[in-house]
């Protein structure tokens, strides 16, 4: 007699830790919210650490358990003490979220290597050190974890002028991703990025650099009508946490609004 599957089993997060990097505000703050929905405490890891407070506070008085720690992803040590302090606080680790980047742009003529080391310490060096880390702690305690990236369309396609560094450093992050999940298969952690087409936020917006000219982003609208927004980069990487996506690793999940289909 066929049974009915019980969706909570596939989509339940409840008593997971999940650490989600750079989720003071934004697309990391919707991932965080998603997380949090879904079951999970969550560590809101953040250098912008009033701003993290902040977000813990909102998901707490919502009924959620998050803590604020501050994070500086580009200093190694920093990384050490965000994930003892997580675990510490919170019991274990089970989720990560690398999602944490900045997007400080610059014309070729005037591309300083103090631009392009910046982005790419923040943005590579960063995501590296928090598998590393957090890999650390899941292989001992024995977490079959989930590890998403969160990489960008622009790992694939130039789409804007300036982002030179930040398209570079979003390459290696799938490269790092898919490194990371051949080697960590082993220990059933899977390791996952997800490639946000257009999604404006306060942090892109306001990042150093030429900005972009309206008529720019209108052509590069994607064949929905419409430009991404954060709830949509979180329903992906709530799915890649989810124990229903336990054979999905390696993978560079592109959401973009069907811009490459177009």
């Amino acid at each position: 007699m066929m049974k009915l599957v019980d969706m909570r089993s596939i989509f339940d997060l409840t008593g997971k830790v999940a650490i989600v990097t750079g989720s003071a505000e934004g697309m990391g703050k919707e991932i965080a919210r998603y997380l949090a929905s879904a079951g999970a405490a969550i560590a809101i890891a953040d250098i912008n650490e009033s701003g993290a407070q902040a977000t813990a506070a909102e998901l707490s008085a919502a009924g959620a358990k998050a803590v604020a720690v501050t994070l500086n992803q580009a200093n190694e040590a920093s990384v050490v003490a965000m994930v003892e302090t997580v675990r510490n606080r919170l019991g274990g680790l089970h989720i990560l979220v690398n999602n944490a980047a900045v997007q400080d742009r610059a014309l070729l003529d005037d591309f300083s290597v103090e631009i392009w080391d910046k982005v790419h310490q923040v943005n590579l060096r960063g995501p590296f050190l928090c598998i590393r880390e957090v890999a650390k702690v899941m292989k001992a305690d024995k977490v079959a974890g989930r590890i998403v990236n969160v990489s960008s369309l622009g790992s694939m396609v130039a789409m804007l002028d300036g982002l030179i560094a930040y398209g570079a450093s979003k390459a290696g992050v799938n490269g790092l991703t898919r490194n990371c999940a051949h080697e960590l298969a082993p220990f059933g952690i899977t390791v996952n990025a997800v490639l946000p087409g257009t999604v404006p936020t306060r942090g892109s917006m306001a990042s150093p650099g030429p900005a972009f000219p309206e008529d720019v982003i209108k052509r590069i609208m994607p064949p929905v009508g419409r430009l991404g927004e954060p709830a949509d980069i979180a329903g992906a990487v709530l799915f890649l946490c989810m124990p229903g996506s336990s054979f999905i690793t390696g993978q560079t999940l592109v959401v973009d609004g069907g811009y490459l289909a177009g």
